[in-house]
């Protein structure tokens, strides 16, 4: 008679091994894409309260600085270094891009002025749809909207979940009609 009795340990160590394993991947993959989720929709809630506001502010002569402030005001899980632009842009019925104003964020090795007076330092990276061109008073109206870059830094730096991945998230509005 054969004693099998240490081979079925060492069956059962690498079972559990191998359980283990996949369980530890399948627990960092959850935890990478649940905090991807949470980016993406803090990124989404933003880009819709920067609508609003651009919807609302329209022609205003300080409307992009509102819309900034709006928009990277919305952002409290995400930190400030993630923003690589936003964008203010006219578009069309499709949501497709027409004239953009692209702002970064101001940088510490930025020398130059900043290019907006707002209490967030913002630069102006392009410069096609200014406030003054947002039609408000005649129809049809502009449709605007906020295109927030962004990218999301992995936690765990396990397997395919290293460095950064670069996202963007849009919304458009239709521009409320001016009060005479």
């Amino acid at each position: 008679m054969t004693d099998n009795h240490g081979t079925e340990q060492g069956a059962a160590a690498i079972e559990t091994a191998m359980i283990i394993g996949v369980l530890l991947l399948l627990t960092l993959g959850a935890f990478e894409w649940g905090m991807a989720l949470r980016d993406w929709m803090t990124v989404s809630s933003a880009t819709r309260e920067g609508a609003r506001v651009a919807a609302s502010a329209a022609d205003f002569s300080g409307a992009d600085c509102l819309i900034l402030e709006a928009t990277s005001g919305a952002l409290q899980n995400i930190s400030a270094d993630s923003i690589v632009e936003i964008w203010i842009y006219r578009s069309d019925t499709s949501g497709a891009v027409l004239n953009t104003q692209r702002y970064r964020p101001k940088s510490s090795s930025d020398t130059q002025p900043i290019d907006l007076d707002c209490t967030v330092g913002w630069y102006r990276n392009e410069d096609g749809y200014p406030s003054s061109a947002r039609d408000n008073d005649n129809p049809p109206l502009d449709w605007v909207g906020v295109r927030l870059v962004f990218e999301h830094e992995w936690q765990t730096g396990f397997l395919w979940f290293t460095g950064t991945a670069q996202w963007e998230e849009d919304t458009v509005m239709r521009i409320e009609p001016g009060i005479d």
